[in-house]
């Protein structure tokens, strides 16, 4: 599936539609970054989905400034390129960049991930799992 690079702050970038599920699923953009480990997300899109914070598990990732944040781990059922699973999704209080972030643990092993930055478009082909 093609999703062509939408604008951010001027530019164009990997951002991508994903569906988040907390009592029912939701739709939200975000920043794919191959250099992320995490998927982390703000804690307001927690508070919309009705996933009480302080529940997952309470890690601390390193950010681009190098200083670290608590980013809260919880398993929950996502769809993306039309795939539906689980998958492991940080949200923080102190994700401070402006985006959500779409990082590889869970969802990288499922999908060749393709950047076009000639043709300004970020292509998700399903890997078949065994």
């Amino acid at each position: 599936m093609k999703f062509p690079y939408l604008k951010l702050r001027g530019k164009l970038a990997p951002i991508v539609p994903i569906e988040l599920n907390g009592r029912e699923l939701v739709s939200y953009d975000a920043y794919v970054d191959s250099g992320a480990g995490y998927s982390i997300f703000h804690s307001d899109v927690a508070d919309d989905l009705e996933i009480k914070l302080e529940d997952g598990e309470k890690t601390y990732i390193t950010v681009g400034d190098g200083s670290q944040i608590i980013v809260y781990l919880h398993k929950i059922l996502v769809r993306i390129a039309e795939q539906e699973f689980e998958a492991t999704i940080g949200f923080s209080r102190h994700l401070g960049i402006g985006f959500n972030i779409i990082g590889r643990l869970d969802l990288f092993d499922r999908f060749k991930i393709c950047f076009d930055e000639s043709e300004g478009v970020v292509e998700f082909h399903p890997k078949n799992k065994r």
